[in-house]
């Protein structure tokens, strides 16, 4: 346990799931545990919905009570406890709405005349995390007070840079360091359908009106400043670093790549029997969705499954729609393939058809289960397998059979919706389902691909599937990360470990980073190779490969699934969790 210095971790997501920061946090949270004990400290905002999952209260050791009561800041309100999603290490919540209302102003005013932060016309969202991290800054201050011991500030993103600026603004004699995962303005590029990598390639200026073209001018100096005022800044992935070099002006002092948890990853049993259970529940819901329009024989078939944040054109569902309809043309005879599309957006409920053809399927199913387990009675009881009772429970069976069937399919002029869900806006607005019909890909009977976009978070409990995401990736025969801004990338790396296969691209850090570490040993995970390529090659690129999987036979997938499965074990975090002490270190030798 290191004893030298107390860790104070801040981030807009600790205690509050909103997007990878969170996995990161929680995924670290053993080792960071096993190193500081109580000597660690993650900070985060307050958001009533998610404490009540993640957080439980508990009273804060003295020191910690003492430096809250030092605290003069007006309108804010603490809670200290554990962090129950992350090994239940020391979680303390800030709640800075009322403070924000009253004080928002005077910060902004404060941030533009220390560091020239322009912060005039900033969009609502901007708000609330500078006031927050302003906050988060007087928190470490008093906490520096009241510890007997060194201490450091770990930082992460533009969201909690204003404990940054608070803590050189009042010359706070408290090491920081200042971690990004992407830049704002790198990120906003690339969402507009720009090609970050190419800009960043081709050492292009910054140009002064570029922050505002985009709409994210007080971000991307919040997050300038951030950089250049913290004892250390770090960078994710070496994209990322060039990617700052660039865009903010100052390279980054070390590179800190995130690890995922390998010590609590299922053992190969163990995802071999989740895989089996998940498999027989996502049958279930295959069949429930295709029979009642049209045979369909889901046995044997590969599943593609693509996710994340509902950025069309970053995350490359774009590329992956095109893919596979360039794939339905290319597959013959009996070889279909099924895609999940599971990317969240608004919802207000199932379609009505999809509930009654589900609900009809189960009783079918528990029907015909319950026959063959009398025929299978009669026959154990039969002395004579010609007995009546066997004909009767055989006879029983074929007319349950036929009669059910009947209802099961019902006359349907229509194709199985490529979405199960009620958007909460007209679908004719929505990129993903556009994309999907622009490829032909409507779920007729002539499709070879089958898609089904999941519009919910997967997890125990929804509406339909009932498997959580980490249940889905154990049953994929392969995922598909084709993002075009990605400055590191956990799908792929969360997929293999559960033994899909993975592809990532040269445009993510991931990507990239295997690249360089594995050259020619890497198996069970590809990276597709955009650089220097145009649209057009790289979906006929992508599309040969998903062909490749549907022609290996399974025990080649299986052997690919378990290589992915091996690559992801060394992205453990008892191997990048030291390159983050090293830079505390490094940082505490400034002062």
């Amino acid at each position: 346990m290191n004893e030298e210095y107390f860790l104070a971790e801040v981030s807009f997501e600790a205690g509050n799931k909103v997007g990878g920061i969170w996995t990161v946090l929680t995924s670290k949270s053993a080792y960071v545990k096993a190193a500081f004990g109580d000597n660690y400290l993650a900070i985060g905002f307050y958001n009533p919905s998610q404490a009540a999952v993640e957080f439980v209260e508990s009273p804060p050791p003295k020191f910690i009570k003492d430096a809250l009561s030092d605290i003069k800041l007006d309108g804010i309100k603490l809670y200290f406890g554990r962090w129950a999603s992350a090994n239940d290490v020391n979680l303390l919540l800030i709640d800075s709405k009322d403070f924000e209302n009253r004080h928002v102003n005077e910060i902004k005013k404060e941030f533009w005349d220390k560091f020239k932060i322009d912060s005039l016309n900033s969009p609502g969202d901007y708000n609330e995390p500078i006031a927050w991290s302003y906050a988060a800054g007087a928190v470490l201050e008093a906490i520096s007070k009241h510890i007997n011991m060194k201490m450091v500030a770990q930082v992460h993103e533009w969201l909690s840079a204003g404990a940054v600026l608070y803590i050189k603004s009042k010359d706070v004699k408290i090491p920081t360091t200042f971690t990004i995962h992407a830049t704002v303005l790198g990120r906003a590029i690339s969402y507009s359908g720009g090609d970050t990598l190419n800009f960043v390639g081709a050492n292009t200026s910054i140009t002064a009106s570029m922050p505002y073209d985009y709409g994210v001018a007080a971000k991307h100096f919040t997050e300038k400043a951030g950089a250049f005022n913290a004892t250390m800044f770090t960078a994710v992935s070496s994209i990322v670093a060039k990617e700052a070099t660039t865009i903010l002006g100052k390279k980054p002092d070390a590179i800190t790549i995130n690890g995922i948890d390998t010590k609590n990853m299922p053992t190969h049993n163990e995802l071999e029997s989740m895989r089996y259970d998940s498999l027989k529940k996502f049958k279930n819901f295959i069949n429930s969705y295709f029979l009642p329009y049209y045979d369909f024989n889901s046995s044997n078939v590969p599943i593609f499954i693509t996710s994340g944040r509902y950025e069309f054109l970053d995350k490359g569902f774009d590329l992956f729609i095109d893919s596979l309809g360039k794939l339905d043309k290319m597959l013959k005879d009996d070889k279909y393939v099924f895609a999940l599309i599971a990317v969240p957006t608004g919802t207000i409920g199932v379609k009505n058809e999809v509930v009654a053809n589900y609900l009809t399927y189960i009783s079918i199913k528990s029907a015909l289960d319950e026959d063959v387990k009398n025929f299978d009675n009669a026959v154990s009881e039969s002395i004579d397998l010609k007995g009546t009772s066997v004909d009767k429970a055989y006879s029983k069976i074929l007319n349950d059979s036929r009669r059910l069937t009947t209802q099961l399919r019902r006359p349907k002029p229509i194709n199985p919706p490529v979405c199960p869900f009620i958007l909460s806006y007209p679908e004719n607005t929505d990129a993903i389902i556009n994309r999907l019909r622009e490829n032909g890909l409507d779920n007729s009977t002539s499709n070879h691909v089958k898609v089904i976009f999941y519009p919910k978070y997967l997890a125990v409990g929804d509406e339909l599937l009932n498997l959580t995401y980490y249940q889905v990736l154990s049953l994929a025969t392969a995922g598909f990360f084709l993002s075009k801004y990605e400055p590191f990338g956990y799908t792929p790396i969360e997929a293999a470990s559960y033994m899909s296969i993975a592809f990532t691209t040269d445009h993510a850090g991931f990507g990239e980073y295997c690249l360089n570490e594995f050259k020619t040993s890497l198996k069970g995970i590809f990276v597709e190779k955009f650089l220097g390529k145009k649209r057009d090659e790289i979906v006929d690129q992508i599309s040969r490969d998903m062909l490749k999987l549907c022609l290996t036979d399974t025990e080649d997938l299986l052997k690919l699934r378990i290589a992915a499965k091996e690559i992801s074990d060394n992205f453990g975090w008892d191997k990048f969790m030291p390159v983050y002490l090293q830079v505390y270190q490094d940082a505490l030798k400034k002062f």
